[in-house]
């Protein structure tokens, strides 16, 4: 029964991770609303999230070596709460009550990210770890449709009305502070763990670097995707959110299947999911129709949902237990600036009109996702050695 409630306080958490995302759909009424406000600052809105995520999801692993995890994600959830609350209530009065909301938003989403994963890693070992880590994937996607539709109806009355959604932050807290154990599990001691299991080594910088060029590179698909969808006259805002829904559903359903798909391709996981990401975005420059946009959407949220949990369960294993939160945060860190660099990098792309330089877009990050696949084949081979060093099975 105690595990059941450590599952429910986890879920709950994952659920939450990408409400930040919801600003995207009222940036341009905030426009509207602040009609004299830089368009850059109205984008603040939903870029200060991601910019405190990153930084705060690389603080958690540290933190939480010296606070209780419990502590901490009471203290995100409620400045998740805090943010949803002014941004709801006094948004409308000034443009900087939205930033510092979007802020506190922020310090929650980068806290959440990385916590979530370090108390699988805390509470779950071997194959149960493998299946929980699915099951955050398959939340955080399904927390994110439902969110994002949520919030699209309830904009509808008014735009600040779409943090409304944000209250969902109070029933989770109650859930975390009733379900989550406030002491933590007991430690492994480190002389079950050989010397270079006692440090970050270099296998969890090495799957880090994997993750960043990962994340840069599946990011083109998020950034691209609804102004392809208008250049080639298939539709609106709408129809880009279908196909966002299609990723996230998809993703949703790998996740909660993670545990046999990874039990099935084993070592294989990884570079199979990266070349789904990749064959995903290929079918966008080599078919481009309107259905194969959603068949891309589904590889892609298909071949996300292998990656990351599998990175963060080969990250977590190969390290002592104290350092486990400190390597995902690692890892969460760097997917988030690899989204971030993202658009920085293949903005540089330029063509002749605006479709083919979308296109070619495509296609380079396809290339370089399976160049990344073939890459990681002979990585994981050093990340593998590292594994069998462990003298204690995680």
């Amino acid at each position: 029964m105690e595990t059941k409630k450590i599952k429910l306080a986890i879920l709950s958490i994952s659920s939450l991770l990408m409400i930040s995302m919801t600003a995207s759909a009222i940036l341009g009424d905030i426009w509207l609303h602040f009609p004299d406000a830089p368009e850059s600052l109205i984008q603040m809105v939903l870029t200060l999230p991601a910019l405190l995520g990153l930084i705060f999801a690389f603080a958690a692993g540290p933190a939480s070596m010296r606070i209780s995890k419990k502590s901490l994600v009471i203290f995100s959830l409620s400045n998740g709460l805090v943010g949803g609350l002014m941004a709801l209530i006094l948004g409308p009065l000034g443009l900087g009550f939205l930033l510092f909301a979007s802020i506190l938003i922020g310090v929650a989403q980068g806290f959440n990210a990385t916590l979530s994963m370090a108390l699988i890693t805390d509470y779950f070992r071997g194959q149960e770890r493998s299946a929980m880590m699915g099951l955050q994937s398959a939340f955080l996607n399904g927390g994110s449709m439902v969110f994002l539709f949520t919030s699209g109806l309830l904009a509808n009355f008014k735009w600040n009305h779409a943090y409304l959604v944000y209250l969902a932050f109070l029933p989770i807290l109650f859930i975390v502070i009733k379900n989550l154990p406030h002491d933590l599990p007991v430690k492994q001691s480190h002389s079950e763990y050989p010397d270079n299991a006692k440090k970050l080594n270099a296998s969890v910088y090495l799957m880090a670097l994997f993750i960043f060029l990962f994340g840069s590179f599946f990011f083109v698909f998020q950034t691209n995707i609804a102004l392809l969808v208008v250049s080639k006259g298939y539709g609106d805002a709408t129809l880009s959110g279908m196909i966002n829904t299609a990723l996230a559903a998809s993703g949703m359903v790998t996740g909660i299947c993670y545990g046999k798909i990874k039990e099935r391709l084993k070592i294989r996981t990884i570079p199979f999911g990266i070349a789904a990401v990749g064959l995903g975005m290929g079918l966008i420059y080599l078919v481009g129709s309107l259905p194969s946009l959603f068949v891309s959407a589904i590889l892609v949220g298909f071949g996300i949902s292998l990656v990351m949990p599998t990175g963060f369960y080969i990250a977590a294993n190969v390290v002592e237990n104290r350092l486990q939160p400190t390597a995902i945060a690692l890892l969460t860190a760097a997917v988030n600036l690899g989204m971030f660099v993202s658009p920085l990098l293949f903005n540089m792309i330029n063509f002749q009109t605006v479709e083919s330089t979308l296109l070619m877009k495509f296609i380079i990050a396809s290339i370089a996702l399976f160049i990344l696949a073939i890459a990681f084949v002979f990585g994981n081979r050093y990340i593998l050695k590292m594994q069998r060093q462990q003298k204690s099975p995680l």
